[in-house]
């Protein structure tokens, strides 16, 4: 770990595994770090059996930010990351990945339910549909989604 306190961590990020930092879950850190406005996926880490484990998945389809700096488990979670995404649909099958792999690594997350597709939409999770969470990531982040896409009146 660094001086600064933060975590070198591997993640998935529009399907590739990127070597990030994860950074102290603050709220100071949140205010400079996170733009307001910004789409997309986070990850929060804390202490678990004397190890930084992932707590969390989420994300925020209008404002990462808010949604991190008001979060609840502020003064539980140590650390997190943060994935921008260009639409809530990519923020949904990002967060849907990082869910089930962290689940299927044995991790306890604190998530009582399975992510929600984003408002207005009826996606259904490409990872509960295709046990092969490659194959899934690569089939949730190639848009549109004909066989999902809703008509407006």
């Amino acid at each position: 770990m660094s001086a600064s306190g933060d975590i070198p961590l591997l993640v998935t990020s529009a399907g590739q595994d990127v070597l990030t930092r994860a950074v102290r879950f603050t709220r100071s850190v949140v205010r400079t770090q996170v733009e307001p406005k910004t789409v997309g996926t986070y990850l929060l880490l804390g202490h678990v059996r004397g190890a930084i484990r992932p707590l969390y998945v989420g994300r925020s389809d209008t404002c990462l930010h808010r949604r991190l700096y008001h979060h609840p488990l502020q003064g539980i979670a140590t650390h997190f990351i943060v994935t921008p995404t260009r639409t809530p649909d990519q923020a949904y099958a990002t967060e849907a990945h990082w869910y089930h792999r962290h689940l299927s690594a044995g991790h306890s997350l604190l998530n009582r339910i399975h992510p929600a597709s984003p408002a207005g939409t009826a996606r259904c999770c490409p990872f509960c549909q295709e046990p092969a969470l490659e194959r899934a990531l690569t089939r949730a982040l190639s848009y549109p989604h004909p066989a999902e896409t809703r008509s407006t009146p």
